[in-house]
């Protein structure tokens, strides 16, 4: 991955303003989600760490995280109202597991890609409740019945395709 952990912190700071101190946040008094996408991508140095998520676990635990400029350097800077979402794929095929340092700090679910019957059965539904036989003519009708499995194909071609990098 090409995020470090300075250039994760910067990413950060460069959307808080000064409040006073050592304390930062959004602009005008503001909230702010920080959405972590690929959470699993940092890679793992020869110790076993990925000292990018080193640094998220700092800021979601702490608060914040060190001043980087040399004349602060060691000082915490605390960084008020924000929050934090993150999104990853299951390890493996280049993925890389989270610590559980980080993971404690996230409520986590699963998605499970549903089935392709499953898929067939909600679209269809939705598509034959949409397109009622009475507003429609035969013609549309024929290309309503087709639209689901013609996206599923679509679909399975670009998942072949466009593999993750």
């Amino acid at each position: 991955s090409a995020t470090t952990p300075g250039m994760a912190q910067y990413s950060i700071e460069a959307e808080l303003d000064k409040r006073g101190g050592k304390n930062f946040g959004p602009p005008n008094g503001k909230k702010m989600t920080i959405f972590f996408d690929d959470v699993s991508m940092p890679e793992v140095n020869k110790w076993g760490d990925q000292t990018t998520l080193e640094l998220v676990r700092l800021a979601v635990e702490h608060g914040g995280f060190y001043f980087l400029d040399k004349d602060k350097r060691g000082d915490f800077k605390t960084c008020e109202d924000l929050q934090y979402l993150a999104a990853m794929q299951h390890p493996g095929g280049g993925k890389n597991d989270i610590p559980n340092r980080l993971k404690r700090n996230f409520f986590i679910f699963n998605l499970v890609l549903p089935s392709i019957t499953s898929i067939n059965d909600i679209y269809g539904q939705m598509l034959d409740g949409r397109f009622a036989g009475q507003d429609f003519d035969g013609d549309t009708l024929d290309v309503v019945g087709k639209l689901t499995n013609a996206t599923i194909q679509l679909w399975r071609v670009m998942k072949s395709r466009m593999l993750p990098t």
